[in-house]
């Protein structure tokens, strides 16, 4: 709301300035006067046009806001059973959801490990591009250490990756402006658990 009391202040100022200015010319009291009602009513349509505009922009910033979905991303821990050795590991679960009843289109989500200035993406877990409809849920989930083998992560990276970050991440475009986030979890070596950092 400043932003249109600054700019009316400033037509005030040059109003006022172009009424000094009249004022101090050799013009007849009647052209004068004339003159000056001119600079106010000018005064008058620019402030009230500042005003709208300014109204226009936060009711399309609303709008804009209304139709953004809200999306939930979380990863979660779980153990399962690998079926060819009956092993006991650690399952990544990523569950993500729309929570609003508005649509999703050009949801792009990533997993990937990240330390310091290396990042590492994790592939072949999501569609490039989805769409998500009002309310949907949906789950991803895979047997940590040995998909992260399967999927070209280098062996050095999975043996220290209490020194990487898993980063889940979401991108989509809305009306011309990127919206994305990201959520950072470390791995506890011993707990084989990803715990929010």
């Amino acid at each position: 709301m400043k932003l249109p009391i600054i700019l009316s202040a400033i037509l005030t100022v040059v109003a006022t300035v172009a009424v000094v200015f009249v004022a101090n010319q050799s013009f007849d009291l009647v052209d004068k006067t004339t003159i000056v009602v001119y600079i106010f009513t000018a005064l008058g349509g620019l402030v009230s046009a500042v005003f709208v505009v300014y109204g226009y922009f936060v009711n399309l910033s609303v709008f804009k806001e209304s139709q953004k979905p809200k999306l939930l991303l979380q990863v979660h821990n779980d153990r399962r059973i690998l079926e060819e050795t009956s092993e006991d590991v650690h399952q990544t679960v990523i569950r993500y959801a729309n929570l609003s009843q508005n649509e999703c289109r050009g949801l792009n989500l990533e997993l990937s490990l990240v330390r310091d200035s290396e990042v590492i993406k994790i592939p072949r877990l999501f569609s490039n591009s989805m769409n998500m409809g009002p309310n949907d849920s949906r789950a991803r989930d895979f047997p940590t250490l040995v998909y992260f083998r399967e999927n070209g992560i280098p062996e050095a990276v999975i043996r220290s990756l209490d020194k990487y970050k898993l980063r889940a991440s979401y991108s989509y475009a809305l009306m011309g402006e990127e919206v994305s986030s990201h959520y950072d979890y470390a791995w506890n070596p011993k707990k084989e658990w990803w715990g929010i950092v």
